[in-house]
């Protein structure tokens, strides 16, 4: 869960449309909710209005709601619960839901807490300033704005084939107003066409910075797959890519505003081209372009899905020095069966023999994925399978969740259920697998030297990031100043670049030493 970066002002020339409204902006779920937030935030500066970081000071919290799985639904209500208490305990004055709860389950929100002023779709976003001066002037009619129709999406049974895939077949699937305060970055964005945004995707011009090392660049939104078990379609809306222009121009606009790294997220990154002319082909330039950009020293792409990941795209990964060779695999699972009752491409021959393809070009490639366990009709041996695959690949990075089912996807109706507490021992007993191969990957990083971002300084620790972790979902680095197992602090400012020598692990991070002399060699 994040918040916004702290007391963010209008900049001049602003359209102030507020009297300088404290705004806290609570973010949950993934990298692209991140993003909408920030845009959210852009939104709420040009108004007029302030942010805040922390919600006990606002005068107007939004909550940006996930619903992709049971857990996070629960998160989502439980946090909305908590920030309209802030009414009563502090000085908040209104509370809006947003994000995909709410476009998902707009109706149902406002009937179950009614404590929330206001339930807003993604059709709304563009709008919303406005409507928190209707909330609190009083006027608001109906709590539940800007949802639209729900999106059909597809559905299974209509998908068709196209080639390219390393599996052998794949689903279908600036202008910058100065701040007052430093921290503060706004950036004017050209409109896209209007058929090519849904209505989760960036349909207003400006976003925030708040001149950290790392920021997610949404580069799409939506997704045509037809997973069984998932219900994003539903409510993202068809996949729409953005074009290469915009990205590039809000790539410069948050490097030249402190970003080191760009990490590319989408519901289906792979997809990313699909729709523009020159297709998928165009994924290459892509990461090219953005390379090419001064000021960034790290891309990352995440959500890659393996039937969609093209060997020129695998290539162009390995061969740009400044693309992480940090490869983001939706598997879900490995067992045929399992994999093909949810509607996807693959087995665990097939996986195996993509990433040892990958490995062949790069043998310090970095993995990443996540599996369910305890979908329908998953068997003991399925999950044997599972662990297998994780014994004999050695996954750097993984994520296991139990299977929850979602309304209105075709899995919800599956017969032979697993019980929800033998999917809970599953995830348990694929956690410990694991855990051990985790733990051994980490330890081959040992007297290795990496180029690390340094993140953070907290509590005379100073944390850092290199091409294997992933910013909010892996481990990382713990810098230090001697190798001699006192494990001395290391002075280094946020956002510069060492080299750093691995002299041992803590469990899945690393811990690494950098000298004086290196520290104070990579300019500020």
């Amino acid at each position: 869960m994040t918040m916004t970066a702290v007391e963010q002002r209008s900049p001049e020339g602003g359209r102030g449309v507020s009297d300088g409204r404290a705004v806290a902006i609570i973010t949950l779920g993934c990298g692209r909710n991140e993003v909408d937030s920030q845009q959210l935030s852009g939104l709420f500066l040009r108004a007029g209005d302030r942010l805040v970081d922390d919600p006990e000071s606002a005068d107007v919290v939004l909550v940006n709601t996930c619903t992709f799985i049971a857990p996070a639904k629960q998160e989502s209500i439980d946090t909305v619960l908590a920030a309209c208490q802030l009414k009563d305990d502090a000085q908040a004055r209104a509370v809006l839901i947003v994000g995909c709860m709410a476009q998902r389950y707009p109706n149902e929100l406002a009937e179950a807490i009614p404590e929330a002023d206001a339930v807003v779709g993604f059709e709304g976003y563009a709008d919303l300033p406005k409507i928190v001066g209707d909330v609190l002037a009083g006027r608001l009619g109906d709590r539940v704005v800007g949802v639209g129709a729900p999106h059909p999406g597809r559905t299974a049974g209509t998908v068709s084939h196209e080639a390219g895939g390393l599996l052998g077949r794949s689903l279908p699937v600036m202008v910058v107003d100065r701040p007052a305060e430093p921290s503060t970055t706004v950036v004017a964005e050209p409109q896209d066409d209007l058929d090519r945004i849904p209505a989760s995707g960036p349909r207003f011009p400006i976003r925030v910075h708040d001149g950290g090392p790392w920021a997610y660049l949404k580069i799409a939104s939506g997704c045509d797959r037809v997973c069984t078990f998932c219900a994003i379609p539903s409510f993202r809306g068809r996949f729409r890519s953005r074009p290469l222009d915009q990205l590039v121009a809000e790539a410069e606009f948050l490097a030249h505003n402190g970003a080191r790294e760009l990490v590319l997220v989408s519901e289906n990154t792979t997809s990313w081209g699909k729709d523009l002319p020159g297709g998928r082909a165009r994924q290459p330039a892509l990461l090219r372009a953005l390379a090419d950009i001064d000021g960034i020293e790290r891309l990352r792409l995440m959500y890659l899905q393996p039937a969609e990941l093209t060997a020129e795209l695998v290539e162009a990964i390995v061969a740009e020095p400044k693309v992480a060779s940090y490869f983001d695999l939706s598997l879900q699972h490995v067992s045929g069966p399992v994999v093909e009752r949810m509607a996807r491409s693959g087995d665990h021959v097939r996986f195996g023999a993509l990433i040892d393809r990958i490995r062949a070009l790069d043998a310090d490639a970095v993995f990443r994925s996540n599996f369910i366990l305890g979908f329908p009709g998953e068997t003991d041996d399925d999950v044997a399978r599972l662990e297998a695959f994780l014994e004999t690949y050695a996954l750097d990075w993984v994520g296991l969740f139990a299977y929850s089912a979602e309304d209105g996807t075709p899995a919800a109706d599956f017969s032979d259920a697993v019980d929800p507490e033998l999917a809970l021992a599953r995830v348990r007993r694929v956690s410990n697998v694991q855990e051990h191969v985790a733990d051994a990957a980490a330890r081959r990083f040992i007297g290795r030297t990496l180029e690390v971002t340094v993140q953070q300084t907290a509590d005379g620790a100073t944390l850092a990031r290199s091409y294997r972790e992933a910013p909010d979902t892996d481990g990382e680095i713990l810098l230090v100043s001697a190798d001699d197992g006192t494990r001395r602090a290391v002075d280094v400012p946020v956002g510069r670049t060492v080299s750093a020598r691995v002299i041992d692990t803590d469990g899945v991070d690393l811990i690494a030493h950098v000298d004086a002399e290196t520290a104070g060699a990579h300019g500020g």
